[in-house]
């Protein structure tokens, strides 16, 4: 990385503690002389423009948000991690400041995070761009005990006809979110792949795939209950009609996401997934 002069403070003003460390964080920077820009996380963030390095205050959804409002900028972003799983960012409260000096001096290393583009064809009416997800684009039923009934096609070719709660489209990042609680498996999150993972599946051979890159997914939906929806990355929900086709493939530009913790892949996941933590009493 370039030394950096100025950094945009992005935080999620509800959340306990963030307003304090966000002063102190603020105040740290201009003491070393690097201009600082506050901002609200929404859409489309001009702030990104004129920033050397994106710094998320928060926990995985205010990092989403954030990945949402730089939108596909060449900025490198980090996060700062508050809230109880934080698997997106790297950096603990308190504990930052030996990995932003780092930053501020041009070392640590940019990752590329795959993200998912989106878009839907309606039955009647202009094909709709639903900008980029980082962690899944979901098709789901959305009520209890509704089903969604979806064909399934890759790169044009018909692959099943599905019937169950709905289907995930997924990131390598995405890996460890809602795919990994349907049953799907953990990817690097610098690989280049999709995942595919099933939601309550009406027949028992449905399993999750996993494809290059570079495939074209389509979700037809053949019948849609009320409440049928489409949802990326948690945030954002669009209403989905019988024959509206959604098309997602790998977006042109990747996350660049700054790195200065020397952590393996598997000491992340051993980490913030507590794979081996004894269990507590009563488990």
């Amino acid at each position: 990385m370039k030394p950096l002069s100025t950094v945009l403070l992005l935080a999620d003003p509800r959340a306990p503690r963030v307003g304090a460390e966000r002063s102190r964080l603020q105040r740290w920077l201009e003491e070393r002389d690097v201009r600082v820009l506050v901002a609200p996380l929404r859409p489309a963030l001009r702030a990104a423009d004129e920033a050397d390095l994106v710094v998320v205050l928060g926990g995985d959804g205010t990092f989403l948000r954030a990945a949402r409002a730089v939108g596909g900028r060449d900025v490198p972003i980090v996060g700062i991690r508050f809230g109880t799983f934080g698997y997106l960012a790297e950096l603990e409260p308190g504990k930052w400041e030996p990995g932003l000096a780092r930053l501020l001096g041009g070392g640590g290393t940019v990752e590329s995070w795959l993200r998912l583009r989106c878009r839907i064809h309606p039955p009647r009416g202009r094909v709709r761009e639903l900008g980029t997800a980082l962690n899944e684009v979901v098709v789901t039923a959305s009520r209890v005990a509704h089903l969604v009934d979806v064909n399934l096609r890759i790169d044009g070719e018909q692959v099943t006809r599905y019937r169950g709660d709905g289907m995930i489209v997924a990131t390598p990042v995405g890996s460890t979110a809602y795919s990994l609680s349907a049953g799907g498996p953990i990817v690097d999150r610098t690989d280049r792949c999709l995942l595919i993972t099933p939601l309550a599946s009406h027949a028992l051979t449905y399993r999750p795939l996993v494809l290059r890159a570079n495939r074209k997914i389509e979700l037809e939906v053949v019948k849609a209950r009320h409440g049928t929806a489409l949802t990326i990355d948690g945030q954002q929900t669009v209403p989905l009609r019988e024959g509206t086709l959604v098309e997602v493939r790998e977006a042109e530009q990747d996350l660049r996401v700054a790195s200065v913790v020397e952590r393996t892949r598997f000491r992340t996941i051993r980490e913030r997934l507590r794979w081996g933590a004894p269990l507590t009493d009563g488990a």
